[in-house]
Parts: C-alpha cells; sequence; structure tokens
C-alpha cells in the first residue's frame, strides 16, 4: 500500500513498543515467581544447563549423539511439565511465564513470513485515518452527512436544478469510493466557494483510507510550503528527506488536493505541482482535487499542458448552487434569536 514514510514510522514504534511491553511484562511475571516460588528458579537454571549441554554435545561430534539428545529432550520436557504444575498449583495460568505477543500471529513483527501480518494492517489503516483527521474535518465530512437540502430544487439556466445536479455529483462520488482501486480515474471538483468539494472530498478519501488504500489529504499550499522547505533547506538532511516526500505524494494510492489555484505561485510551484500530477497520471495513480478555478482561469494561471491534463485526464464534477456556509451562517443566527 502506498502510505508515507511517516505512517509505516509511526506503525513500525507501536510494533517495537508492543515487543518491549511483551519482554517487560514478562520480566515482571519472571521476578515475582521467583520470589513466590523458588523451585520454579531452579528448574530454570536446570532448563539453562541442559541447554547447554545439548550445546556441547552438537558440537563435540559423539557418536550417540542422537541418543543422549533425546534423554536431555525428555529430561527437559520433564522440567516444564513440573514448572507448569507448580504455576497451577499456585493459582497461575500454565502460560503465565510465557512471553505474550499482542499479535500471536506475528510475535508482534508486522510480518507472518513474507506476509504483511493483519495487525500491521490495521495499524496501517488507523495511523493513515489519524493523520487524516489530523489535517481534515473527517467527523463531519462524510457521505452521510452531506445533505441536499441546501441545494435548490428550481432549475437554472440549464434546465436542471442544483440539487438533481449534486444528487448525481454525490452518486458518482459514492460510486467512485465503492469501486475505488490503485488506477481508477482522477477527480476535478470544480465550483463555487461553499459549495461542498471539500466535504465530498474528505468524505472519499476517509472511506479510501478504511478500506486499507494509502491516502494523502492536503492543501496545494501545504504541500507546496513543505517541499520547498525541504527542497532549499540548508539543514543535514533535507536533501533526503526532500526525495522521501517527493516520493509519497507521487506513489501514495490516492492524492488528495484541496483549494487549488490558492497558493503562493512561483516557479518552483508551478513546475513542481505539474510534475506530481503529471506523474501520477502516467503511472495511473488517482488524484482528486478541488479548486474554485474555470478551466480558463486553471491555464491563465498556471499553463495550457497543465488545464489540458486536468480537463482530459481528469473526470470532471461540477458543483451547483448557493453558499452551504453562507446558509448555515444566517440558520444559526436565526435560531439564535
Amino acid at each position: 500500500m502506498g502510505y508515507s514514510k511517516q505512517i509505516y514510522q509511526r506503525v513500525w514504534d507501536i510494533l517495537d513498543g508492543r515487543k518491549q511491553a511483551a519482554r517487560e511484562e514478562a520480566s515482571r511475571h519472571r521476578e515475582e515467581i521467583h520470589h513466590r516460588i523458588p523451585r520454579i528458579a531452579e528448574l530454570e537454571r536446570q532448563m539453562a544447563q541442559q541447554a547447554a549441554r545439548i550445546t556441547r554435545i552438537v558440537v563435540a561430534g559423539s557418536p550417540d549423539v542422537e541418543e543422549k539428545m533425546q534423554e536431555l529432550a525428555e529430561a527437559n520436557l520433564g522440567v516444564q511439565q513440573e514448572r507448569v504444575a507448580l504455576l497451577v498449583q499456585h493459582g497461575y495460568p500454565p502460560d503465565y511465564l510465557t512471553l505474550r505477543h499482542f499479535c500471536a500471529d506475528c510475535r508482534d513483527t508486522g510480518y507472518v513470513e513474507q506476509n504483511m501480518c493483519h495487525c500491521m494492517k490495521a495499524l496501517l489503516r488507523q495511523e493513515a485515518a489519524a493523520q487524516l483527521s489530523r489535517v481534515s474535518p473527517v467527523g463531519s465530512s462524510t457521505f452521510q452527512s452531506f445533505s441536499l437540502d441546501y441545494y435548490p430544487d428550481t432549475p437554472d439556466d440549464s434546465g436542471i436544478s442544483p440539487r438533481v445536479r449534486m444528487q448525481d455529483v454525490l452518486s458518482t462520488c459514492r460510486h467512485w469510493t465503492n469501486t475505488f482501486s490503485p488506477n481508477s480515474e482522477s477527480l476535478l471538483l470544480i465550483g463555487k466557494t461553499g459549495l461542498g468539494k471539500t466535504h465530498l472530498s474528505v468524505a472519499m478519501a476517509a472511506e479510501t483510507t478504511q478500506a486499507g488504500y494509502g491516502v494523502i489529504y492536503t492543501s496545494v499550499q501545504r504541500m507546496m510550503d513543505m517541499l520547498e522547505a525541504e527542497k532549499f533547506s540548508r539543514e543535514s538532511g533535507s536533501k533526503e528527506q526532500y526525495r522521501d516526500t517527493m516520493v509519497t505524494y507521487l506513489d501514495c494510492d490516492l492524492l488528495v488536493l484541496d483549494d487549488l489555484g490558492t497558493e503562493f505561485m512561483n516557479q518552483f510551484v508551478g513546475a513542481t505541482l505539474f510534475n506530481i500530477l503529471n506523474s501520477r497520471l502516467v503511472e495511473e495513480r488517482p488524484t482528486i482535487i478541488s479548486t474554485n478555478l474555470e478551466p480558463a482561469e486553471i491555464e491563465a494561471r498556471y499553463s495550457q499542458r497543465m488545464v489540458s491534463r486536468l480537463v482530459c485526464a481528469y473526470k470532471v464534477l461540477r458543483f451547483a448552487g448557493k453558499d452551504i456556509r453562507y446558509q448555515k451562517k444566517v440558520e444559526g443566527i436565526r435560531q439564535s434569536q
């Protein structure tokens, strides 16, 4: 999955923390049992001595090595059985001295043989969702909370009402999310301020994240600020960080860019933005872009080749209606009076 390097690092830290917690718990249990049941401490010393004897026999290459190893194995089994019996006798579970991992399948390594464990997949989804919630209104921006009541049902000059048009937009976004794959079609959400572009882009990002895909949600300005700071920083390691960040934006399963056209424009921003969008198109990686700009304004601000990529290669969803944020504010004022 195309998760960011930061998310993977956070997950590795969690797994390391789980392993450390398991070791510390086992150590506490061992100290407790050795204090309460000294015989078990003696048995464990015997087990360690037997293990050392087995090693010496193998290294020495004794002609009767198999017979001696069998004897030691039987003796070791007897010691283990006595230890379990003592634990139970004193009211402890049989596995009280066993190292108990958070995930028994992968032993908190994140992998079972060469396959990523279900626990690591779950952690990646959780961390991706947490990161998304820090930069977007995930809780309030869902498909379920997207209300068509704010869109007029009176036909406009096109003969279609904004409500009907937005019902089609909502259905398209739901279907796109339900059928998402790492080579899904890219979407361009166009419309004036306050018509629900951010709401639906966040809803799509959140559900795609929950489905287990690597999603990055950010405003164009925030993305450019990060890349520009890393690109031109004189600090040690900044070049490597810039490359890692670029790879994250280029390789994630879904990139969601909010507010195209509000970023501070310069040569670096224009070239870098085009590079990211064009590279993702070439690699058939989906991107969702929301903007207040019309195609002619995109061309005037960026370039003809930029508008060509967006309008021709993206599925364009046009938002219609009146500023919903303004309508909600007016409603709030009326209700408070």
